[in-house]
């Protein structure tokens, strides 16, 4: 190994990398392989060791006063086992601020093969640190090479890059058409951990992962300030922890493809701030396999979409893309900080039998306000039925709105939504359903809302929207408009408005159980369930009877009897000898019908929506019939 100032040969032009200040190049002879470095004049200064020849191409370009580019040449780089030191890293860079370090391949044809790890922790082939001053840093470079993973068995893994700066948030980076070619061995780690900087760009990224020791991310962003994937490829064939990690900082991901069964998509880690991912124009798995897969592997993703493993506020945005496979999914991780979702213009086909195709699961008390607008939603659409709900919301502190959605749910068993707790606020709103799923010869779901709550609250909102059952039972199908699926105990519902919905029911092999039913516990507060005469159920081969019921006795004189069904009543007041006829609705009383003197009231029409109450106030009692206020049917 040479050393900076001593008389080395010169090489032929051929071999000079200009207008790189440094090049690292392997030959093969009859002496088997040798590696090399030079300057941008031909002068070898190291000879025959990888990792000093990197190590000390790097230094010589970071010894100039703005950096250089270092070009590793076309060929196969095995390093030495790595034993530990440096900070866990196999080549280490201390990047001026006023500097730039450039690390260049050819592509796949430069291929560094990461090196046995005989140390006692993670490391990385690359550790890249910033420091100093300067009025603006300048932007780093990784870019056409290929990092193959096939050597390392040790205990810990060897991953590519790690970052860091000893001051402020420094530097930009760019990470431009590297490849991650994941294939036996040591499962990687944080493939990339970058740290501390600002202005850092991954593009045309292509990580492939074929480990069956399944790898932890593609890339972890830890503290950057601005950062972007775009235009990359991220697929593992056994899966992983995620795809992208996001601490404290804003990450945009665009026209990416992110394949394979990780057990999450997006990860945020920040524990003590608040993260932003904002997802635009990319595809997120995909139900693809045999001769149109990866390479013949399944491109099926993951649920959750996202995962709040740090207890930070999570802020996330996806539009104008389209999520094949895994479901709309926040795992909230038990969080108490807030999260704010928005899935706005994207296709959602939740395949594979899944449980619900939108949800919020684990929740902890942080406020969770999701927002799904203009979207396709399927669950497992164009495939035989099968799989549960579509919304379940799992009793989560939430504002959920879900509007000018399109729905497709070939469901096998559940309702059509659940999970509106006490402490939830659902609306529902200008939305075309379709339910084409059947089960046994059932249409499904034969339940439309289901609840189950310990305690009062919560409201659920469903305006405007059109439910159309598709599948023909051939079974005899009961249907309700919300259900309790307990079959003991006191439950209670959360408040239900429905107004404006059309409700197209199968045409044949259908029957109408009520607006509230349960498989045998009892429901608390069935009044909070409020069906507006605005609702439209259509009749085709389907015969609703009226709502039960009964007419309760008047009371005592000045006493309010509630309205305490479901839905509107009417009740038809005459005779006796009376002076007045009052309403109270929301806390208001106005009155329907009075005299100076008793008499007998005249025939009285009086509307009675839930929770309303009527008073009269007589000396003799009136007669009256109580019936719904509208023919449901």
């Amino acid at each position: 190994m040479a050393s900076f100032g001593e008389a080395q040969p010169v090489w032929p032009p051929m071999y000079r990398p200009n207008p790189y200040d440094a090049m690292v190049f392997t030959e093969s002879g009859a002496n088997g392989q040798h590696y090399y470095a030079m300057d941008s004049v031909g002068h070898v200064f190291c000879v025959d060791s990888p990792t000093a020849c990197l190590q000390e191409a790097i230094n010589y370009v970071l010894s100039k006063p703005i950096g250089g580019k270092v070009y590793i040449r076309a060929g196969d780089y095995y390093l030495a086992p790595f034993t530990g030191g440096q900070s866990q890293n196999v080549v280490s860079a201390t990047i001026p601020y006023n500097a730039a370090l450039i690390v260049e391949g050819d592509g796949d044809a430069t291929r560094i093969h990461l090196p046995q790890n005989n140390s006692s922790n993670t490391a990385w082939l690359f550790g890249w640190g910033w420091n100093g001053t300067a009025p603006y840093t300048r932007k780093s470079k990784l870019s056409n090479i290929a990092f193959i993973n096939d050597v390392n068995v040790g205990r810990y893994a060897t991953s590519v890059l790690v970052t860091s700066a000893s001051t402020n948030d420094s530097s930009g980076l760019e990470v431009d058409s590297v490849s991650v070619y994941d294939i036996q061995g040591t499962g990687l780690w944080f493939t990339f951990w970058i740290n501390n900087l600002y202005d850092v760009t991954f593009s045309r990224y292509r990580f492939f992962s074929i480990n069956s020791n399944t790898p932890r991310t593609a890339v972890l962003f830890d503290s950057v300030t601005h950062g972007k994937v775009v235009n990359s490829f991220i697929f593992s064939k056994n899966g992983g922890w995620n795809a992208i990690e996001n601490g404290e900082g804003s990450i945009l991901v665009d026209s990416t493809e992110i394949y394979g069964t990780f057990s999450t998509i997006f990860q945020f880690d920040e524990t003590d701030f608040r993260s932003y991912i904002n997802v635009t124009n990319s595809i997120i798995g995909m139900n693809t396999y045999s001769t149109q897969g990866a390479q013949g592997y399944n491109m099926g993703s993951a649920a959750p979409l996202i995962y709040n493993y740090g207890n930070g506020t999570v802020n996330f945005t996806m539009t104008s893309s389209q999520v094949f496979w895994p479901n709309i999914t926040y795992n909230a991780g038990g969080a108490s900080a807030p999260a704010n979702i928005l899935i706005r213009n994207t296709i959602v086909d939740a395949s594979g039998c899944p449980p619900y195709a939108i949800a919020i699961t684990n929740p902890g008390s942080g406020s969770v306000k999701m927002e799904i607008v203009g979207s396709w939603i399927g669950l497992n659409t164009g495939f035989a039925p099968c799989g549960d709900r579509l919304i379940n919301l799992n009793g989560a502190n939430a504002i959920f709105k879900f509007k000018n959605n399109i729905v497709f749910h070939n469901a096998t068993s559940g309702p059509w939504m659940s999970g509106v707790g006490p402490n939830t606020i659902a609306e529902i709103e200008d939305n075309y359903i379709y339910e084409i799923g059947a089960s046994n010869g059932y249409a499904i779901p034969s339940q439309l809302i289901h609840f189950g709550n310990s305690s009062s609250g919560g409201l659920l909102k469903l305006i405007n929207n059109t439910f159309t059952w598709t599948a023909t039972p051939s079974n005899s199908t009961t249907f309700y408009l919300t259900y309790n699926p307990n079959s003991s105990g006191t439950y209670y519902m959360p408040t239900i408005i429905m107004k404006g919905n059309a409700f197209n029911f199968p045409t044949s092999n259908a029957a109408f159980g009520g607006f509230v039913g349960s498989a045998g516990a009892t429901t608390a507060n069935p009044s909070a369930s409020f069906v507006d005469l605005d609702n439209t159920f259509n009749l085709s081969g389907i015969n609703l009877p009226y709502p039960s019921t009964t007419t309760p006795a008047v009371p005592s004189s000045g006493t309010a009897q509630s309205n305490t069904y479901p839905y509107p009543v009417e009740a038809y007041v005459s005779g006796g000898s009376a002076t007045a006829v009052q309403v109270t609705r929301g806390g208001s009383t106005y009155t329907v019908w009075s005299s100076s003197t008793a008499t007998a009231i005249p025939p009285l029409l009086v509307r009675l929506e839930p929770g309303d109450s009527i008073t009269i106030t007589y000396s003799t009692a009136p007669s009256w019939t109580w019936v719904p206020a509208k023919y449901i049917g």
